[in-house]
């Protein structure tokens, strides 16, 4: 019996011993790849960079803490005080992730520059897979400023989420091909800029025939393989309303071969063109809004040929190609 225990007390001590190493091994590959990426050139390639960066977790998890991180891509800079992703070994494929505030975004060749401030901010992203399963994104108490030359307030919500779901009854796995679900939503929105107070909008919409494998995501042809695949925007459902104002939104959007948008979009409003007035032309909110009705509504039909948005026969607005 002795001789049994010693044996079961090797075989434990040699798997702890293995498995350390496999861990701190693990690790160390997560690191370097972690600082390969501050070789980047910010071009081509996004370059990430930490103030320090360090793996916890041992021994079921790995708990990855980038602080003052940066993330440089062309002219476009976003920083944050901390980020932290977790992941458990024995379940590889569904992450957690953790911001800490501020938050600054910094466009170089625009001249524009933000600072996000919130309360907290937490993301998970599931997969089935190399397919989405679902991924959330949550911030609470999201605060935005113009900071280009002082101070100046955007906005503020109470809380902000985005919620991408797979279809799994829409999934075309010989071709590759996956639908997903989203969800977006903002509550108790304040934008003096605009004039809203208290605003909440919903977007419920449709990703189809997205390339199931997201380590092609970096790819710089996604678009065009997502188009040549057929996939569409579907617009279900947008929503927003605060005390004086409501909108309602629905349609389809896709590209054509050449990378101009096209579809249809159907828009009803209320108080949307009053609210917008001092920024967009007269005939502009016209062709862009419709008419007016007897009850003060408004509604439009566009449809979207070749990146041309037309009201009726006439030209709205055009939008440039993606490629």
């Amino acid at each position: 019996m002795t001789k049994r225990f010693v044996a079961l007390g090797i075989v434990v001590a040699i798997v702890a011993i293995l498995w350390t190493g496999a861990w701190f091994a693990a690790a160390t590959m997560a690191t370097s790849t972690v600082k390969s990426l501050e070789t980047a050139d910010g071009v081509n390639n996004p370059r990430l960079t930490c103030g320090r960066f360090g793996i916890g977790g041992f021994p079921f998890g790995f708990d990855a803490t980038c602080t003052d991180a940066a993330i440089t891509s062309g002219d476009d800079t976003v920083t944050l005080a901390g980020l932290k992703a977790s992941v458990l070994v024995f379940n590889p494929f569904h992450v957690l992730a953790f911001a800490q505030g501020p938050a600054t975004y910094d466009d170089a060749y625009n001249g524009i520059r933000r600072r996000l401030d919130f309360a907290d901010a937490e993301a998970s992203a599931r997969l089935t897979g190399w397919r989405i399963g679902r991924v959330s994104v949550v911030i609470n108490e999201p605060v935005l400023t113009d900071t280009i030359v002082e101070d100046r307030p955007m906005g503020k919500a109470a809380r902000a989420e985005l919620h991408l779901i797979d279809v799994p009854d829409k999934y075309d796995a010989t071709a590759g091909l996956a639908t997903l679900a989203e969800h977006v939503a903002i509550t108790g929105l304040d934008a003096p800029g605009i004039e809203i107070a208290g605003g909440n909008a919903v977007l419920d919409a449709e990703i189809t025939n997205l390339p199931d494998d997201v380590r092609t995501y970096g790819d710089a042809d996604l678009l065009r393989r997502w188009q040549a695949g057929g996939g569409k925007l579907l617009i279900v459902s947008f929503k927003g309303q605060d005390d004086d104002t409501n909108f309602d939104t629905s349609g389809t959007l896709g590209l054509d071969s050449t990378g101009r948008v096209e579809g249809q979009i159907k828009i009803n409003s209320t108080g949307v063109v009053e609210l917008v007035q001092d920024q967009i032309p007269q005939e502009v909110r016209g062709l862009l809004l419709g008419a007016q009705a007897a009850d003060g509504s408004y509604s439009q039909v566009l449809n979207i040929a070749a990146g041309v948005v037309l009201a009726g026969v006439l030209p709205a607005a055009v939008i440039p190609p993606v490629w």
